[in-house]
């Protein structure tokens, strides 16, 4: 009886130790996949992958040991041979870029905030889509939400500027640099309290003016006033009021920043865009053009130079696209002639 005891006791010592065994090359088999994990970057990296099989620590073609791990087309592949051994791999390293002082990766879940929002974005929604029961309960909760975000005045002055200035942004087909400029200088102005009293569309009209210039992607006041609800004096007059209360650093607007954007509506090729701008240094050189509409010097370069180059525009052409009178351009392109020494 003993003897038997004694052979189950170590039958029984024996299957632990085999267990014992089996899982401590489980958890070194996990270690060094966590390790692997934790040295994974979102470009390319280098990794020798380790495992009990024997079939997945070679390369099947060349036998080489130094694979290459690929997360922009979720591969692992072998640096001697081009092998793809594995595709859609997980990426397990942090979803932010951002890192702080200390050199550790700091995760980003959701959308970034956004200034062109009045809300900023950190607001959250839901849709009624998947709900099967109540859906007249939550229809209630999500309109009592969507009231909570615009509950102040301050929230529904913003929430009003930024929808109207989202439409010019779309309607001026302008990029979105333009637009956090604009918002964070119509932010300024309501902190400031220099919105109280003013038209709304005005003043984002006339934000909208200032960050173009800001951005070097001029566009004209009458451009903005034909997609505007005000005129070309009303948004001068505010934006004269921002720049001077806000302390805007403006520089003046040169007729280069308009050139390409002017020969590209009339349909003219790039080497009259250079000799516009060649033209346009020289009168910058010798001071012609000082207190001149940018515009204007634009378009007389603009119409010198097609004649020279054979790409012949019309003054009334270059004047509808321009948005000046074809008397300006005679004015200007006397003037340029004139200065230049130019046939």
């Amino acid at each position: 009886m003993k003897t038997t005891l004694d052979n189950k006791s170590v039958k029984n010592n024996s299957r632990n130790s085999k267990n014992v065994r089996s899982n401590l090359r489980d958890n070194r088999s996990m270690r060094t996949n966590l390790r692997a994990s934790r040295n994974m970057k979102t470009g390319l990296g280098d990794v020798n992958i380790q495992s009990n099989d024997e079939a997945t620590k070679k390369c099947p073609s060349c036998g080489s040991v130094d694979f290459e791990i690929d997360y922009a087309r979720s591969e692992v592949s072998c640096k001697s041979c081009g092998l793809v051994l594995e595709e859609n791999i997980i990426d397990f390293s942090p979803s932010g870029t951002a890192i702080n002082r200390d050199g550790q990766n700091l995760t980003q879940n959701g959308a970034p905030c956004s200034i062109t929002k009045h809300d900023k974005g950190l607001a959250t929604d839901f849709k009624l889509e998947n709900l099967k029961h109540d859906r007249a309960r939550w229809a209630r909760i999500r309109r009592l939400q969507k009231q909570s975000r615009v509950s102040g005045s301050r929230e529904r002055n913003l929430a009003r500027a930024f929808s109207e200035l989202s439409l010019l942004i779309s309607n001026l087909s302008l990029p979105r640099d333009v637009n956090k400029e604009a918002a964070s200088i119509y932010r300024r102005a309501l902190e400031k309290d220099l919105v109280r009293g003013r038209s709304i569309s005005l003043l984002i009209s006339a934000s909208l003016y200032a960050a173009c210039r800001v951005c070097r992607v001029p566009r004209t006041f009458d451009e903005i006033a034909e997609v505007s609800t005000g005129s070309k004096k009303s948004i001068a007059k505010n934006y004269r009021f921002l720049n001077r209360e806000l302390a805007l650093k403006i520089r003046p607007a040169s007729p280069v920043d308009y050139i390409p954007r002017f020969a590209s509506m009339l349909e003219l090729s790039s080497p009259v865009v250079v000799k516009s701008i060649e033209i346009i240094n020289e009168l910058n050189e010798k001071g012609l053009i000082a207190g001149k509409t940018p515009a204007g010097v634009a378009a007389a370069a603009l119409y010198y130079s097609s004649r020279v180059l054979g790409e012949r525009r019309t003054q009334k052409e270059i004047a509808s696209v321009v948005g000046v009178t074809e008397v300006t351009i005679r004015t200007r392109y006397k003037e340029m002639t004139k200065g230049l020494n130019l046939n």
